[in-house]
């Protein structure tokens, strides 16, 4: 996946945060944007799970239902404006 096409899920996924799948945020972190990043970092904490990409570390619960809770889908979403993967006001 090209960097545009990341840029372009990673906006999707802020379209809708009470919709974002934990497994969707995990797949598109460990596959495609991982990668990216010679430093990256994924450490499963039980139902936590810890991500480090450059310089920024941000954590995401499993949740016990379908979604993920949107603060955790704000930390998310944080942590790609400061990598410059997500522009809010795009």
């Amino acid at each position: 996946m090209d960097i545009n096409r990341i840029k372009a899920r990673v906006a999707e996924l802020a379209k809708s945060p009470k919709n974002v799948r934990f497994e969707e945020v995990v797949t598109l972190l460990d596959n495609h944007i991982g990668p990216l990043f010679e430093n990256y970092s994924h450490r499963d904490r039980g139902s936590h799970h810890a991500f480090t990409l450059g310089d920024k570390t941000f954590n995401i619960k499993k949740p016990k239902a379908r979604c993920v809770n949107k603060v955790y889908v704000r930390q998310f979403l944080n942590a790609m404006e400061e990598l410059g993967l997500y522009d809010p006001e795009e």
